[in-house]
């Protein structure tokens, strides 16, 4: 009978075919195969506790039959190949038999002996000279314990030097073993502590307390087409274990939890792509406002989606940022790389099972106060809006004497519905119940949850992996229409086939699915504009028809869905050979393939405001659908050798070859006039006029690459890499370039001079690169002269409209790749144990040829346009550092580590017309400028009355000053000439774009509690708030932001020439009338929105090692972690996301930013 485990793999087996249907079959076999291979494995590994063994085999192998036994009992076999005939044919018949009974019949007439150690079987021919030697030898018994508990290390390896002989630590890190002298040595070590080497004391019994290994001078980093240690680095390369920084977060993307890990990797949100299932965009080394662009993003050496990779499925993250370490892509690596390593299995690891999970809530926070009812309608009031009288007919005063009351004795009020009250004079409908309608739409909070399970183990031939996860996260608005949710499956094994040749293939597939509403172009989400005492529900219309009423929460109930469906399927094919010594080839095909589906669907609903007229959310019903899919080749072919003589000198070299091809398809259709909204389809529109259009785009690149790798005793280093790329944009005579790069390195911690006098200095190195990268330039052909389609049109006859064909542009032949060159110095130093740890770089990065179009005029009979050319250029300069300090006292270790980087970006050429005067020049000149300021207008305090008014310059065009009131601000005539206007806006403020970003981290531990918070920010960088939180009565009577109340207004609203009081803003108009007060890029409405957040805070629990495995358990941890719980930032800015907030119609009119609480555990076998 199967066990337990067997039993659950049954059931994941089953659940995974149940809800992969839309994974390719292929697929799922392979996967489903390797499922029940590790589970029936694992059935088969613990059907007896006893050891006893049961089979019945005839002219079988003995490397057969061992194995056999080791499927059946808990023991295995240790064996030197030459002293043991493994091809041997023998005969068995057991049924339960002992298992030593069955190793005698199986090596009867031979002189193999076998000894048992724990549940190892030790197989020899020379077992019988061990034993009589053993009774020669001293008996060294001991005990091994950490230094972070004192709890014992099980399975430390035990060794004595120079020899074979050896055991490991029992559950209660006990060891005995024999040793041959007095004099032996002891090597004990454990994976992630310190070895040590100790001398034995006969009679005595030794204490061993292994030490964390802290050491990351060892530390092997992922660069292009192989691993480096850190320590012999020369290049710019920031790496993070994803285990590390993602902990127990419940991210969805692994983009989230590298936010403020790494310097020099800038990541924001992706406004466009906002709600729950988030995706980030992200850059290195600072951004650039003409021809951007952004990382390579590689996944085990080939592009690919970040977006769909389960977190938990990647070992490590590495950011190529300079020339030394990213010049090896060549044109695509501008603006560095980032090279995502996933998890595979280890050769000769046993069989784990790994699961975690976490349960979550979020719910929004931040979110602006607007004017409560008396404070809107006091507003109404004093703004002089229709004589005082709502736009519907309500008299504002008789509104504001109501709601007092209201306010004191609801039930004095015979009303309807959501506080309706009908005025028995007049008959108009007074609204008296105040809520919060922005807040109405929210709920309490979206559930999260997360599930991961792995399964990993191998032998000394074989290694396999596989995983699961799901993700589910629930928005916060109500009606669930904020949804995300994502499927993921990895299946990876590796199989060494001779001693020279290995094949691994890792397949993965994954699914996601966000929904978010969708309105028409009537009605939107988000909305501030309401008074609060508007009506929820509905209003009943003269003609007896009850409709929902326009509120942020009934147009979410109308709104549709914008569903959007990706799939992405990789296979990796890897072929490593190794035919000489030192020499490694590596063969990788790599088929990707992503497809999406996304169709939106807006429905035409009747709803109504409190006009009470009948409106339809849209014209009609439609439908739309977007398919698009991308098949992407990638062929890797590279080898790797090294060489080391004289103990001094060390030869690294690697070479290889990269083709990678792209076929990317879209098809778009529109269809309106559904027959039924409620299940739209394009089958069933009636709309006579359907849109349907495709796309269809294919690519090549092609490159060579080599990587030469030099040290000389390890201190002094150097390496040359180069690419020579090839892309079919440009013409054949411009296609190709050359990308080199040098840089050099000198440990100077390795020099004697340091060695013997400083012996605390564990690592001090200086680094200097230099190199060539590129960019793609425009878009592809542009040396072919053609014509473009559907330009435009005209209707001939019969009301028919034909398409119209646009002559061709001129062509520019010398088009070419944008040339990047990149500079980099550093210093890596750390002392006493990495006590302190300090990276610091400076860089440089230049680029030329960047498009543009030639300043020139052409005659209008000339039919065209000057083509782009490479004219433009920009520089980019930075610093970056890490700062880290590492101690432990007792019991208590703790880690301290942040990193900064500050990048400013200098428009070096920009092609532009000649300038007329230095003024203008001043003014106007981009070239040798920085490009991160934005020209506004200072304020010059406020105009305290009329007389300040009339004899100020002008500052409202056209208008003069006669929209200007006391209380106004005033804007500086910087010039003097009398008027304000553009020519008075001074090198103000930082752009929207953050020039500093910056985070650190705190990690602690105490006996089995864990603590983790992350700190994250940017600095250096302004907003615009612009729309409804930035405008009092905004579009002609709506709501104001609650910070309004307090302005300039008369002492007698009724009496113009009463005294005016000073309050923090100016006196409440309509926006028409507001002068010069909403004047974009002034030091009103421009804001600092530089912030420090807490990322993430973390406490965990880990169980005993010596409880869990008594109960079967490799290990327990259980946590609970908060995420974005509270952000530091200006007053007025922290009603919103500072990371998103730039832009027009952005201010309060976005999904809103949240908080999360989460719980969860993580169990291993």
């Amino acid at each position: 009978m199967q066990n337990n485990f067997s039993i659950q793999v049954l059931r994941v087996v089953k659940s995974f075919w149940l809800t992969s249907k839309k994974i390719p079959r292929t697929m799922r076999l392979v996967i489903l195969f390797l499922f029940c291979f590790v589970g029936l494995t694992n059935a088969t590994d613990s059907y007896a506790q006893s050891a006893k063994v049961t089979m019945n085999v005839r002219n079988q192998t003995v490397e057969d039959v061992l194995r056999a036994i080791e499927k059946q009992t808990e023991f295995s076999f240790f064996y030197n190949n030459a002293h043991i005939n493994l091809k041997r044919l023998v005969t068995i018949s057991a049924n339960r038999n002992d298992i030593f009974k069955v190793l005698d019949e199986v090596f009867k007439n031979t002189n193999v002996e076998y000894k048992v150690i724990d549940k190892k079987i030790i197989l020899s021919t020379e077992l019988a000279s061990v034993e009589q030697a053993h009774q020669e030898k001293v008996k060294v018994s001991g005990r091994v314990v950490d230094a972070a508990g004192g709890e014992p290390v099980i399975g430390a390896s035990v060794i004595e030097k120079g020899s074979s002989n050896g055991t490991i630590t029992d559950m209660d890190g006990n060891f005995t073993l024999n040793v041959g002298s007095k004099d032996a040595i002891l090597e004990i070590s454990y994976i992630g502590y310190q070895g040590q080497s100790l001398k034995v004391t006969p009679g005595k019994t030794l204490s061993v307390v292994l030490k964390e290994d802290t050491q990351s001078l060892d530390e092997v980093v992922v660069v292009g087409f192989g691993v480096q240690k850190k320590a012999n680095l020369t290049g710019a390369v920031s790496q993070v274990k994803m285990d590390d920084v993602l902990g127990s977060r419940p991210v969805v993307n692994a983009m989230s939890a590298l936010q403020g890990a790494m310097p020099g990797l800038q990541i924001t949100p992706n406004n466009d792509a906002a709600g729950p299932g988030q995706s980030k965009s992200f850059n290195i080394r600072g951004t650039t406002s003409i021809n951007g662009g952004g990382p390579l993003v590689l996944i085990d050496n080939v592009p690919g989606d970040i977006d769909m990779l389960n977190p938990e499925d990647i070992e490590s993250v590495s950011v190529l940022k300079d020339a030394a370490s990213a010049a090896i892509y060549g044109a695509r690596a501008a603006f560095g790389v980032i090279l995502v390593t996933t998890k595979k299995a280890k050769k000769g690891d046993g069989f784990h099972v790994n699961y975690n999970n976490n349960f979550g809530f979020q719910s929004s926070i931040n979110r602006p106060e607007q004017a409560d009812g008396l404070e809107w309608m006091q507003a109404y009031l004093d703004g002089e809006f229709n004589a005082g009288k709502y736009y519907t007919g309500q008299d504002i005063k008789t509104w504001m004497n109501y709601l007092t009351e209201y306010r004191k004795n609801p039930g004095k009020f015979q009303t309807t519905g959501d506080g309706v009250y009908v005025d028995p004079e007049t008959g108009l409908n007074y609204y008296l119940n105040e809520k919060d309608l922005y807040a109405n739409m929210l709920d309490d909070y979206g559930f999260l949850q997360a599930h991961n399970v792995s399964l990993s183990g191998g032998t000394d031939k074989l290694a396999y992996r596989l995983s699961l996860g799901y993700n589910s996260e629930q928005g916060i608005l109500i009606t669930d229409k904020d949804r995300y949710k994502r499927l993921s499956g990895s299946a990876y094994i590796s199989a060494e086939i001779t001693s020279w040749l290995t094949q691994s293939v890792d397949i993965r597939y994954a699914q996601s699915d966000k929904n978010m509403p969708v309105t028409s172009d009537k009605t939107g989400l988000y909305d501030m504009r309401l008074p609060v005492v508007y009506p929820e529900g509905s209003l009943t219309l003269p003609d007896g028809t009850s409709l929902m009423t326009n509120t942020p929460s009934n147009v979410l109930r109308m709104a549709t869905d914008n569903n959007t469906i990706r799939d992405n399927a990789r296979i990796l094919s890897k072929t490593v050979l190794k035919p000489l010594k030192g020499l490694e080839v590596a063969f990788e095909y790599t088929f990707d393939k992503t497809w999406s589906n996304q169709n939106v669907n807006k429905a035409s609903i009747d709803y109504t405001t409190v006009e009470l007229a009948k409106i339809q959310t849209a014209t009609t019903s439609s439908l739309e659908t977007t398919h698009q899919s991308t098949d992407y080749n990638a062929i890797n072919l590279y080898a790797n050798y090294r060489y080391s003589w004289n103990d001094t000198h060390n030869l690294s070299l690697m070479g290889g070859f990269n083709q990678e091809s792209s076929d990317w398809k879209k098809l778009y259709t529109y269809s309106y006039d559904m027959i039924n909204e409620k299940y739209p389809s394009h089958s069933t529109a009636t709309g006579e006029n359907k849109v349907i259009t495709d796309d269809h785009r294919v690519y090549t690149v092609r490159g060579a690459f080599y990587r030469v790798n030099y040290d000389y005793k390890g201190k002094y280093l150097a390496e040359l890499a180069c690419r020579y790329d090839g892309s079919y944009r440009y013409a054949p005579g411009s296609r190709w370039a050359f990308f080199p790069s040098a840089s050099v390195g000198w440990r100077i911690s390795e020099e004697s001079f340091i060695k013997d006098n400083f012996k605390f200095v564990d690592n001090l190195k200086l680094r200097f690169s230099a190199g060539r990268s590129g960019q793609d330039a425009g878009d592809p052909f542009q040396y072919f002269s053609g014509y473009t389609l559907n330009s435009g049109g005209y209707v001939f006859s019969q009301g028919n409209y034909t398409n119209g064909v646009a002559s061709p542009v001129m062509i520019n032949k010398n088009l070419t790749w944008i040339k990047v060159n990149m500079y980099n110095i550093g210093i890596d130093f750390s002392i006493f144990n990495r006590l302190i740890a300090v990276e610091f770089d400076i860089y440089q990065r230049d680029r030329s040829g960047l498009l543009a179009d030639r300043y020139g005029s052409l005659p209008n009979t000339f039919g065209s346009k000057l083509p782009q050319e490479n004219l433009n250029g920009d520089r980019t300069r930075g610093i970056e550092f890490t700062l880290t300090h590492t101690n432990k006292i007792g019991d208590f270790h703790y880690s301290v580590s942040g990193n900064f980087n500050l990048a400013r970006t200098q428009r070096r050429y920009i092609e532009s017309g000649p300038y007329k005067s230095s003024m203008e020049r001043w003014r106007n000149q981009a070239s040798n400028r920085w490009g991160d300021f934005i020209w506004g207008y200072q304020t010059d305090g406020r105009f305290q009355n009329f007389d300040e008014i009339n004899t100020y310059p002008i500052q409202n065009g056209d208008n003069g000053n006669s929209k200007e009131l006391p209380g106004d601000y005033i804007l500086k005539d910087v010039n003097g000439d009398g008027v304000v206007n553009d020519l008075d806006k001074t090198p103000l403020f930082w752009s929207g774009s953050p020039l500093i970003h910056y985070g650190f981290n705190v990690e602690a531990s105490w006996k089995n509690f864990d603590f983790y918070a992350l700190f994250q920010g940017s600095a250096l960088y302004t907003v615009q708030f612009d729309e409804v939180y930035a405008k009092m009565l905004c579009f002609k009577g709506g709501n104001t932001p609650e910070y309004f109340y307090d302005r300039w207004h008369l002492s007698d609203p009724y009496d113009a020439n009463s005294e005016w009081i000073p309050g923090e803003w100016p006196a409440i108009r309509l926006e028409q009338d507001m002068g010069s007060f909403y004047t974009r890029d002034s030091q009103i409405w421009r804001k600092n929105a530089s912030y420090l957040r807490l990322k993430t805070i973390e406490i965990g629990y880990t169980f005993s090692p010596r409880l869990m495995h008594k109960l079967g358990i490799g290990s327990l941890r259980i946590y609970a972690n908060g995420n974005n719980l509270f952000t530091i930032c200006d007053p007025f800015v922290k009603a919103f996301d500072p990371e998103k907030i730039e832009g027009d119609y952005s201010a309060g009119l976005n999904y809103p930013l949240n908080k999360s609480f989460n719980f969860g555990l993580t169990l291993n076998f």
